[in-house]
């Protein structure tokens, strides 16, 4: 094998090696996040819409948006 084949194999996985960590570290993160949210009964489609709105900046149903009295019925269902 060539000299510069080989550097190109082993960049090549030194890359995938450093995406999988930052992958895997992202996972983390957002499933710790997940787990401390309190209210989980939240639909598919409440959910689609809530990041339909954050991607277009629409945040008519976020919960920054809430009343206080619709965050505890949330919290006490």
């Amino acid at each position: 094998m060539k000299r510069s084949s080989k550097i190109a194999i082993i960049s090549g996985i030194a890359v995938a090696v450093i995406i999988s960590g930052i992958a895997l570290t992202v996972h983390y993160r957002l499933a710790a996040i997940e787990g401390n949210e309190v209210n989980r009964n939240e639909s598919a489609s409440q959910i689609a819409n809530e990041i339909v709105g954050n991607i277009t900046g629409s945040k008519e149903h976020s919960e920054a948006s809430e009343s206080p009295e619709q965050r505890a019925k949330e919290m006490n269902p």
